[in-house]
Protein backbone atom coordinates (compact mmCIF):
# COMPACT_ATOMS: atom_id res chain seq x y z
CA UNK A 1 0.00 0.00 0.00
CA UNK A 2 0.98 3.52 -0.81
CA UNK A 3 -0.30 7.04 -0.44
CA UNK A 4 -2.01 7.15 -3.85
CA UNK A 5 -4.43 4.39 -3.09
CA UNK A 6 -5.72 6.47 -0.74
CA UNK A 7 -7.23 10.20 -2.69
CA UNK A 8 -7.00 12.41 0.43
CA UNK A 9 -4.64 13.36 3.34
CA UNK A 10 -4.53 15.76 6.15
CA UNK A 11 -1.39 16.66 7.38
CA UNK A 12 0.52 18.13 10.19
CA UNK A 13 3.91 20.42 9.66
CA UNK A 14 7.08 21.82 11.66
CA UNK A 15 9.85 23.02 10.22
CA UNK A 16 13.10 24.19 12.09
CA UNK A 17 14.75 26.71 9.06
CA UNK A 18 17.78 28.53 8.78
CA UNK A 19 16.50 32.49 7.16
CA UNK A 20 18.61 34.83 5.51
CA UNK A 21 18.20 38.01 3.65
CA UNK A 22 19.91 37.91 0.30
CA UNK A 23 20.86 40.91 -1.55
CA UNK A 24 21.58 41.05 -5.37
CA UNK A 25 21.72 43.83 -8.45
CA UNK A 26 23.81 46.19 -6.82
CA UNK A 27 27.93 46.37 -6.88
CA UNK A 28 27.50 46.16 -2.50
CA UNK A 29 25.98 43.24 -2.86
CA UNK A 30 28.68 41.24 -2.05
CA UNK A 31 29.14 43.37 1.12
CA UNK A 32 25.60 43.34 1.98
CA UNK A 33 25.59 39.48 1.98
CA UNK A 34 28.32 39.16 4.22
CA UNK A 35 26.98 41.32 6.75
CA UNK A 36 23.20 40.19 6.80
CA UNK A 37 23.76 36.68 8.88
CA UNK A 38 21.38 33.61 9.28
CA UNK A 39 19.03 33.28 11.79
CA UNK A 40 17.30 29.97 12.79
CA UNK A 41 13.73 30.01 13.15
CA UNK A 42 10.39 27.95 11.82
CA UNK A 43 7.48 27.43 9.98
CA UNK A 44 3.99 25.55 10.73
CA UNK A 45 1.08 24.66 9.50
CA UNK A 46 -1.19 21.85 8.23
CA UNK A 47 -1.72 20.87 4.65
CA UNK A 48 -4.30 19.06 2.51
CA UNK A 49 -3.46 16.75 0.04
CA UNK A 50 -5.47 15.20 -2.83
CA UNK A 51 -4.42 12.68 -5.28
CA UNK A 52 -5.44 12.29 -8.45
CA UNK A 53 -3.06 8.80 -9.23
CA UNK A 54 -0.81 6.61 -6.91
CA UNK A 55 2.33 9.15 -8.39
CA UNK A 56 0.56 12.52 -8.30
CA UNK A 57 -0.78 14.85 -5.94
CA UNK A 58 -2.19 18.22 -5.22
CA UNK A 59 -1.72 20.15 -1.40
CA UNK A 60 -2.25 23.48 -0.16
CA UNK A 61 -2.97 24.47 3.19
CA UNK A 62 -2.32 27.16 5.70
CA UNK A 63 1.68 27.85 7.12
CA UNK A 64 2.57 30.39 9.56
CA UNK A 65 6.40 31.65 8.87
CA UNK A 66 9.17 33.61 10.90
CA UNK A 67 11.35 34.87 8.20
CA UNK A 68 14.06 36.96 9.01
CA UNK A 69 17.84 37.65 9.14
CA UNK A 70 20.79 38.36 12.21
CA UNK A 71 23.47 40.91 10.89
CA UNK A 72 26.83 42.03 13.03
CA UNK A 73 27.15 45.51 12.16
CA UNK A 74 30.20 47.44 13.02
CA UNK A 75 29.23 50.67 15.78
CA UNK A 76 32.48 52.41 14.20
CA UNK A 77 34.37 51.80 18.02
CA UNK A 78 35.81 48.57 17.32
CA UNK A 79 32.96 47.15 18.80
CA UNK A 80 30.35 44.98 16.82
CA UNK A 81 26.12 45.63 17.37
CA UNK A 82 23.71 42.24 16.65
CA UNK A 83 20.69 43.06 14.81
CA UNK A 84 17.84 40.32 15.27
CA UNK A 85 15.29 40.76 12.74
CA UNK A 86 12.14 38.55 12.70
CA UNK A 87 9.22 38.92 10.09
CA UNK A 88 5.92 37.02 10.59
CA UNK A 89 3.74 36.05 7.56
CA UNK A 90 0.77 34.07 7.14
CA UNK A 91 0.52 31.98 3.95
CA UNK A 92 -1.27 29.66 2.02
CA UNK A 93 1.18 27.71 0.07
CA UNK A 94 0.25 25.44 -3.41
CA UNK A 95 2.09 22.70 -4.59
CA UNK A 96 2.49 19.61 -6.84
CA UNK A 97 3.92 16.36 -5.30
CA UNK A 98 5.05 13.69 -7.74
CA UNK A 99 5.25 10.30 -5.55
CA UNK A 100 7.74 7.33 -6.25
CA UNK A 101 7.22 4.30 -4.50
CA UNK A 102 10.28 2.50 -3.03
CA UNK A 103 8.72 -0.19 -0.69
CA UNK A 104 5.71 -1.14 0.01
CA UNK A 105 5.29 1.64 3.39
CA UNK A 106 7.86 3.82 1.54
CA UNK A 107 7.72 6.05 -1.13
CA UNK A 108 10.36 9.32 -2.15
CA UNK A 109 8.28 12.70 -2.58
CA UNK A 110 9.14 15.63 -4.83
CA UNK A 111 7.47 18.68 -4.46
CA UNK A 112 7.60 22.08 -6.09
CA UNK A 113 5.11 24.76 -5.44
CA UNK A 114 4.20 28.51 -4.98
CA UNK A 115 3.02 30.61 -1.92
CA UNK A 116 1.56 33.81 -1.28
CA UNK A 117 1.24 35.47 1.83
CA UNK A 118 0.53 38.86 4.14
CA UNK A 119 3.72 40.25 6.49
CA UNK A 120 1.13 40.87 9.48
CA UNK A 121 4.30 42.18 11.90
CA UNK A 122 8.23 43.23 11.67
CA UNK A 123 9.92 43.31 14.71
CA UNK A 124 13.57 44.10 15.25
CA UNK A 125 15.56 43.63 18.34
CA UNK A 126 19.33 45.56 18.90
CA UNK A 127 20.29 47.35 21.04
CA UNK A 128 18.86 50.46 20.02
CA UNK A 129 15.71 49.02 19.87
CA UNK A 130 15.57 47.00 22.79
CA UNK A 131 18.64 47.66 24.75
CA UNK A 132 20.17 44.20 23.84
CA UNK A 133 23.38 43.47 22.70
CA UNK A 134 23.26 40.13 21.71
CA UNK A 135 19.55 39.23 21.05
CA UNK A 136 18.47 35.39 21.45
CA UNK A 137 15.50 34.13 19.23
CA UNK A 138 12.75 32.89 21.63
CA UNK A 139 9.62 31.00 20.79
CA UNK A 140 7.01 32.25 19.27
CA UNK A 141 8.85 35.91 19.60
CA UNK A 142 6.85 36.84 22.53
CA UNK A 143 9.93 39.10 23.84
CA UNK A 144 8.77 42.11 25.31
CA UNK A 145 11.55 43.69 24.03
CA UNK A 146 11.46 45.14 20.35
CA UNK A 147 10.03 47.45 18.31
CA UNK A 148 8.27 47.47 15.22
CA UNK A 149 9.34 48.54 11.72
CA UNK A 150 8.48 48.82 8.40
CA UNK A 151 11.14 47.44 5.84
CA UNK A 152 9.03 45.08 3.85
CA UNK A 153 6.14 44.97 1.50
CA UNK A 154 3.25 43.88 3.39
CA UNK A 155 3.11 40.70 0.90
CA UNK A 156 4.95 37.84 0.13
CA UNK A 157 5.26 35.86 -2.87
CA UNK A 158 7.56 33.08 -3.13
CA UNK A 159 8.67 29.03 -4.74
CA UNK A 160 9.93 26.32 -3.17
CA UNK A 161 11.38 22.81 -4.10
CA UNK A 162 11.75 19.70 -2.03
CA UNK A 163 12.69 16.29 -2.23
CA UNK A 164 11.66 14.21 1.14
CA UNK A 165 10.72 10.56 2.17
CA UNK A 166 7.71 9.18 3.64
CA UNK A 167 6.73 5.95 5.77
CA UNK A 168 3.57 4.52 6.96
CA UNK A 169 4.01 4.26 10.94
CA UNK A 170 0.61 3.07 10.84
CA UNK A 171 -2.27 2.28 8.35
CA UNK A 172 -3.89 5.78 8.86
CA UNK A 173 -0.73 7.70 9.62
CA UNK A 174 2.39 8.59 7.42
CA UNK A 175 5.22 10.07 8.59
CA UNK A 176 7.55 12.55 6.28
CA UNK A 177 10.94 14.35 6.20
CA UNK A 178 11.12 16.45 3.22
CA UNK A 179 13.95 19.16 2.76
CA UNK A 180 12.73 22.65 1.34
CA UNK A 181 14.57 25.80 -0.30
CA UNK A 182 11.92 28.79 0.02
CA UNK A 183 12.92 31.67 -2.10
CA UNK A 184 10.83 34.93 -2.24
CA UNK A 185 10.11 35.64 -6.26
CA UNK A 186 10.09 39.86 -6.03
CA UNK A 187 12.01 42.58 -4.12
CA UNK A 188 11.12 42.23 -0.39
CA UNK A 189 11.73 46.12 0.40
CA UNK A 190 9.61 48.48 0.68
CA UNK A 191 10.96 51.65 -1.02
CA UNK A 192 8.62 54.18 1.31
CA UNK A 193 9.62 52.42 4.51
CA UNK A 194 12.69 52.36 6.35
CA UNK A 195 14.91 50.16 4.28
CA UNK A 196 14.52 53.24 1.44
CA UNK A 197 18.21 53.96 -0.20
CA UNK A 198 19.72 55.49 -3.36
CA UNK A 199 20.97 51.37 -4.33
CA UNK A 200 19.48 50.07 -6.18
CA UNK A 201 19.90 46.78 -4.66
CA UNK A 202 16.98 44.06 -4.97
CA UNK A 203 16.65 41.97 -1.31
CA UNK A 204 14.80 38.83 -0.99
CA UNK A 205 13.89 36.46 2.31
CA UNK A 206 14.73 33.02 1.38
CA UNK A 207 15.67 29.93 3.65
CA UNK A 208 16.23 26.25 3.86
CA UNK A 209 14.36 24.19 6.27
CA UNK A 210 13.59 20.54 7.09
CA UNK A 211 9.82 19.53 6.85
CA UNK A 212 8.48 17.22 9.39
CA UNK A 213 5.25 16.10 8.80
CA UNK A 214 2.43 13.63 9.98
CA UNK A 215 -0.12 12.97 8.15
CA UNK A 216 -3.37 11.39 8.22
CA UNK A 217 -5.85 9.44 5.44
CA UNK A 218 -9.32 9.75 6.35
CA UNK A 219 -11.24 8.20 3.24
CA UNK A 220 -12.80 5.04 3.43
CA UNK A 221 -10.69 3.07 1.32
CA UNK A 222 -8.45 2.70 4.38
CA UNK A 223 -10.63 0.60 6.07
CA UNK A 224 -10.88 -1.65 3.09
CA UNK A 225 -7.21 -1.98 2.79
CA UNK A 226 -5.77 -2.46 6.71
CA UNK A 227 -6.11 -6.01 6.10
CA UNK A 228 -3.33 -5.65 3.19
CA UNK A 229 -1.50 -3.21 5.58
Amino acid sequence: MHAGDEKYQLTLMLAPTAEWLRFSKSFNAGTYNNLFGTKLSYNFGFEYKRFFDPSLSFSTGVMYMNKGFRNRISNGDGTFGTTLMSVHIAAVPLSLNVHHRLRRKVEMIYTAGIVGGYVFSERGRNNNLSGEENPEEGLFDLSENGSELNLFRDYYVGAHVGIGISTYIKSRIVLIVQPMYRFQLHDARDFSGQFNSGDPFVARLNSFGIDLKIGYFFTKQIRNRKKQY
